[in-house]
C-alpha cells in the first residue's frame, strides 16, 4: 500500500483532480450501466414469460379437466413447435393435481438431461429461469382448473433464451466498452480542464521562483474579469508580494540613509581626534575638540533616533491603534513649550475643542505634534507668534499650527517631507537639524489615513502645517 500512496501523493493538483474526476464518473456509470442491464434483463424474462403464457393460452383448449385429467392435441396447429429442438421449440409437461405427469411433448425425447420439476405450492402462475442442457431456459407454470375453480392440475412449458442472453452479452459488451471510453475521455479531459482552471497557480509557482530579494517587480498577473477562489489567491500573493517589496525597500532605504547620513559626523570626530593625537594639547583645547565631538555624538544620536522611529512607523509588524484623545494629548504636548516660547519671547496661541477621539497610538501622535511644535519655535524669530488650532470639520479632527517663522518657496514645500532635506536659507542652516523631523510627521499620519500638507506665502513670512486624522465611528456625524 505505501509504494501506491507514495505515487498518487506524487502527483500533481491537475492529475489528482483528473483520477477522482474519472473515478467519481466509473462509479455513476458503473451503477447507471447496472440499473440499466437489470432492468433490460428483467423486460426479456418479462416478454419471454408473455410468449410461453400464450402457448399455455393455446393449449388450454385442448385440455380436458373434468373427470381426470387429459391432453388431445389432434389438429393442434402448433404442434411442430412441440417437436422442435432448443432453437425453436416449446417443451410440454402436462402434472395431475398430485404432481404425476399425465404428458410429456415428444421434444422430450431423445433428451438425456431430465429437466427437474418445481410445480409451485400455490395455485397461481409462476415463472423462473434455469440452466438445462448447458443453455439457459426459462420456465412457466400454469394452473389447470375444473369448471367449479378447483386445482386439476399444472401445464408446463419450458424454452431456451440463450438467443436473448447472447443480445444481453452483446449490450453487457456495449456498456463495458463506453464507460471504458467514457472514463478514458474523462480522464483526458478533466486533466484539460483542471490545468486550464489551476493555471493562476502555475503563474504563482513561476512569480515565486524568479523572485529575488533584489528584484521583487514581478507580480502575478490576474484577469479580473473571472472572480473565484484562484483569483483571491493571485490578488493575496500580490499583496504579500507589495509588503515585502515595502520591507526590504524600508531596509535598503535606511541602510543608505544611515550610512550616508552618518558618514559625515563619523568622519568630523575622526579628523577632530586624528588632530588631537598629533601632538599635545592644553586643557582648552582639549576641552573645545571634546564639546566638538559631543555635538556630533548628539546630531548622530538624534539621527539614529529618528531613522528608527520612521523604520517602526513604516513597518508593519506593529501593535494595533486604540482610541485616543487627540485633544487631550495636543494640550499636554503644548505645555511643555511655554517655558521655551516665553525665553524666546514668542507668544504661543492655542484653541482646541474638547474630547476629538481617533484611531492611533498615542506615542506617535504625541511625536507628530512635538515635531511640529519644535519645529516652529526653531524656526519663529523672537518676537513672533505660534498658533496652535485643533477642530472637529466633518468626520475628521483638523490640527492648524501656524508660524510667522522663516516660511518657504514653492520649491522648498515640494520636498519638505523628503527625506534629509533641508532649506538652504541661512535662518534654517544656522539652526541644528537632520531633515527626518517631517518625514517622519507624514509617515505617522498616513499610517493613520491622514493627510498632511504645508503652506506659506514664501521666506519670511511664516508657514502653516496642516493634519487631518479620521475621527472614531461615535464621532462621525
Amino acid at each position: 500500500m505505501k509504494p501506491s500512496f507514495s505515487f498518487y501523493n506524487e502527483l500533481s493538483i491537475s492529475k489528482k483532480l483528473a483520477l477522482w474526476y474519472g473515478l467519481s464518473l466509473f462509479l455513476m456509470l458503473s451503477l447507471f450501466g447496472y440499473f440499466l442491464y437489470e432492468t433490460f434483463h428483467q423486460s426479456i424474462h418479462h416478454n419471454y414469460d408473455r410468449h410461453l403464457l400464450f402457448e399455455a393460452e393455446q393449449l388450454l383448449p385442448n385440455i380436458q379437466a373434468e373427470d381426470s385429467l387429459s391432453i388431445d392435441l389432434t389438429g393442434y396447429s402448433r404442434n411442430e413447435a412441440l417437436r422442435g429442438g432448443v432453437e425453436y421449440g416449446t417443451y410440454v409437461r402436462l402434472y395431475d393435481q398430485k404432481g404425476n405427469l399425465v404428458y410429456n411433448s415428444p421434444n422430450f425425447s431423445g433428451v438425456e438431461e431430465p429437466l427437474k420439476r418445481q410445480i409451485p405450492k400455490e395455485p397461481q402462475e409462476n415463472s423462473f429461469s434455469s440452466e438445462w442442457q448447458s443453455l439457459p431456459a426459462r420456465t412457466l407454470y400454469y394452473p389447470i382448473k375444473d369448471n367449479n375453480g378447483s386445482l386439476s392440475g399444472w401445464l408446463e412449458l419450458t424454452g431456451f433464451e440463450w438467443t436473448l442472453h447472447e443480445e444481453l452479452t452483446r449490450f453487457r459488451q456495449y456498456l463495458f466498452f463506453l464507460i471504458a471510453i467514457s472514463v478514458a475521455f474523462s480522464i483526458l479531459g478533466g486533466y484539460w480542464l483542471s490545468k486550464k482552471a489551476l493555471s493562476p497557480v502555475a503563474a504563482i509557482i513561476d512569480a515565486a521562483k524568479s523572485i529575488t530579494a533584489t528584484d521583487l517587480d514581478m507580480r502575478i498577473p490576474v484577469n479580473y474579469q473571472v472572480r473565484d477562489e484562484l483569483t483571491d489567491l493571485a490578488e493575496t500573493f500580490n499583496i504579500m508580494l507589495n509588503r515585502l517589496q515595502q520591507g526590504f525597500e524600508r531596509e535598503k532605504r535606511f541602510s543608505s540613509d544611515a550610512s550616508h547620513e552618518l558618514m559625515t559626523p563619523l568622519s568630523s570626530l575622526q579628523s577632530e581626534a586624528e588632530i588631537m593625537l598629533r601632538k599635545p594639547r592644553s586643557i582648552e583645547e582639549y576641552r573645545e575638540t571634546i564639546e566638538r565631538m559631543l555635538v556630533e555624538v548628539r546630531r548622530m544620536s538624534e539621527m539614529v533616533h529618528l531613522l528608527l522611529q520612521l523604520s517602526r512607523v513604516e513597518s508593519v509588524h506593529r501593535a494595533k491603534p486604540d482610541t485616543v484623545n487627540f485633544s487631550r494629548i495636543a494640550e499636554v504636548v503644548a505645555g511643555k513649550y511655554w517655558d521655551d516660547a516665553q525665553e524666546k519671547n514668542i507668544d504661543v496661541h492655542s484653541q482646541i475643542d474638547p474630547n476629538l477621539d481617533v484611531r492611533a497610538h498615542a506615542a506617535y501622535i504625541e511625536e507628530v505634534i512635538n515635531n511640529l511644535l519644535e519645529n516652529a519655535l526653531k524656526y519663529t524669530p523672537a518676537g513672533g507668534s505660534i498658533n496652535l488650532e485643533l477642530k472637529q470639520s466633518s468626520n475628521k479632527a483638523v490640527l492648524h499650527l501656524s508660524d510667522t517663522g522663516v516660511g518657504f518657496d514653492g520649491d522648498t514645500r515640494d520636498r519638505l517631507f523628503e527625506r534629509f532635506y533641508r532649506d538652504t536659507q541661512q535662518e534654517v542652516q544656522n539652526q541644528p537639524g537632520s531633515g527626518l523631523g517631517l518625514p517622519l510627521v507624514k509617515a505617522i499620519v498616513e499610517l493613520y489615513s491622514g493627510k498632511i500638507r504645508a503652506y506659506s506665502d514664501g521666506p519670511g513670512k511664516g508657514s502653516t502645517f496642516v493634519v487631518e486624522l479620521p475621527l472614531v465611528k461615535e464621532q462621525k456625524t
